[in-house]
């Protein structure tokens, strides 16, 4: 159990009571919490949880993302990211499955923050059989929320699997490579190239 026996009482009473949300309508709607609960959030999570004014679409994708492996304090700043945002969260599924990859609660947070979330979890299996580097992926991720061209995790996955180092790819993401340089790259690695020599061959571009 999350919490002390003593607690069930105050507990179970705020699962009772419910959060009042905006429906998009304009009109007032009463949230149940009883869906955390049931997910094993502790008291103190699904009080946090209560004090962001939760919509019922949040509260199920909380439970997707806790269900997911998240913990409970990433599941609560998630929510917390999407309320400065002025948005809703509506990636449980999205989050769970990066994290099913391997990807840490630490680095899905920065994700939420940099909003890429939606565009990693579709890339999650390369990185899942390949183990691209949290770095990388953080790397790739803030060129991306700035508007600039960056490779995809299945390129990532190719200059990894090619034995490019992940401080080497690091280096290229930065210089604004794309995925055809990618292909090049990986060709050039898997032919002997050393990283000195291919970082050489691939100057920042202007």
């Amino acid at each position: 159990m999350h919490s002390l026996s003593g607690w069930r009482a105050p507990r179970r009473a705020l699962m009772l009571a419910a959060t009042l949300a905006t429906a998009g309508c304009g009109r007032l709607e009463y949230v149940s919490l009883q869906p955390l609960d049931d997910a094993g959030f502790s008291y103190t999570s699904e009080k946090q949880i209560e004090q962001l004014d939760p919509t019922k679409q949040e509260v199920a994708e909380v439970v997707k993302a806790v269900k997911g492996g998240l913990s409970e304090s990433a599941c609560v700043d998630l929510v917390r990211i999407a309320r400065g945002q002025k948005r809703h969260f509506a990636e449980g599924e999205a989050v769970a499955a990066l994290h099913a990859a391997g990807i840490s609660d630490t680095t899905i947070l920065e994700l939420a923050r940099l909003r890429q979330i939606p565009a990693w979890s579709g890339e999650a299996q390369a990185i899942r059989l390949t183990g691209t580097s949290e770095p990388v992926i953080l790397a790739v991720a803030r060129r991306r929320a700035e508007g600039q061209i960056a490779p995809s995790g299945a390129s990532l996955a190719r200059m990894k699997d090619a034995g490019v180092s992940a401080e080497t790819i690091i280096a290229l993401v930065d210089r604004g490579i794309t995925d055809t340089d990618a292909e090049s790259i990986s060709y050039r690695k898997k032919h002997g190239w050393k990283d000195e020599q291919i970082l050489k061959d691939f100057p920042p571009k202007p």
